[in-house]
């Protein structure tokens, strides 16, 4: 840590990856800084692997802006080692694998979109050894928000129907894999007919639809369901408000979960009152559901879906927002340092 501290002197830099201007005119370009000095009760992470997460893609679009802070290193998803540490703060975290609660990482702050990022030590969750860079990324986001989202507002109980839409994204896998852990039989729900054979190879999921309009997707959740409808429907899409409140068995939940469209439609009053529906939001994650993820994948109930690696650079988050926005990706996308 001294011999690091001394380097900072001479100006080392980090590469990192900022968003100048989002929407129609992005501007996102490559960047050398001077590596940041982390202050009392922080931790300077070198970064491994960083997911490229919905969130990210909606900053990129001008979607999301309420609160963002530009120009921004985008970045909330990451693995890496911590290689310093403030004053006052124990040294003896130095070396230690970690990912890291998202926090304002990404939003308000500067992300993992870098070679190093400073994080308060509060923050940081270690990782287990033999976890690979581009999973422990995913622990955190989308994995322990999938957790939270099932269990604690879902309250996803064994012999449960879980509908989950969007299955095939990073959020939507990892709902589907920790309801099945739950014990519940779960249903993927996808708008991409051609990610049907892999998702049918799951054993996590217990059917798979593919939504393509022609016939309701309620219809086909009943006949799947014996006419009963889901106990739970996790939405991490943003799929039409009708149709999920429709699939809902009597005194089912709907939780919302990630992005919620725009073009989702109004929620319709009196079939919610009909069925007795729950509609929850669920946001964010805390320690506890990324230590029980980390449990659940050394357990082997829980494997973060890794579309593909890309070398961080500005082309490749590009790269990354133009394959998520055709749905081009199943999981998520990886940036590697």
């Amino acid at each position: 840590m001294l011999h690091l501290l001394a380097c900072w002197s001479y100006g080392i830099e980090l590469h990192a990856i900022v968003l100048e201007t989002p929407g129609d005119r992005l501007v996102i370009r490559d960047e050398e800084r001077p590596v940041p000095e982390p202050a009392s009760g922080d931790a300077l992470v070198r970064v491994e692997a960083a997911g490229f997460c919905h969130h990210d893609a909606l900053i990129m679009a001008g979607v999301l802006l309420r609160g963002v802070r530009l120009p921004l290193v985008l970045g909330h998803e990451f693995a890496g080692v911590v290689e310093a540490v403030g004053p006052d703060t124990p040294p003896e975290l130095v070396g230690m694998h970690v990912t890291a609660l998202p926090g304002a990482f990404g939003h308000r702050a500067d992300g993992a979109f870098a070679e190093y990022v400073v994080v308060p030590v509060s923050s940081l969750v270690t990782l287990p050894d033999g976890v690979a860079p581009d999973v422990g990324a995913l622990l955190a986001c989308p994995a322990g928000v999938a957790l939270k989202a099932v269990k604690d507002i879902g309250i996803v109980a064994v012999g449960e129907t879980v509908v989950v839409s969007g299955v095939s994204g990073g959020l939507g896998s990892s709902v589907a894999q920790i309801a099945h852990a739950l014990g519940a039989r779960v249903i993927g729900v996808t708008t991409s007919a051609d990610k049907l054979t892999g998702l049918e190879a799951h054993a996590w999921l217990d059917a798979v639809v593919v939504d393509e309009g022609s016939v309701p997707l309620a219809e086909v959740v009943r006949a799947l369901t014996d006419d009963a409808g889901a106990d739970v429907f996790i939405d991490t899409v943003g799929a039409n408000a009708g149709a999920t409140v429709a699939s809902l068995a009597r005194g089912g939940r709907l939780v919302l979960l990630g992005h919620t469209g725009e073009d989702a439609g109004d929620f319709p009053v009196a079939e919610i009152l009909f069925r007795e529906a729950h509609i929850m939001g669920s946001l964010g994650v805390e320690r506890q559901h990324v230590e029980h993820a980390i449990a659940l994948l050394s357990a082997g109930h829980l494997v973060p879906q890794v579309d593909r690696e890309l070398p961080l650079s500005a082309s490749s988050v590009e790269q990354a927002y133009g394959l998520l926005r055709t749905r081009a990706v199943t999981g998520r996308i990886v940036l590697t340092v």
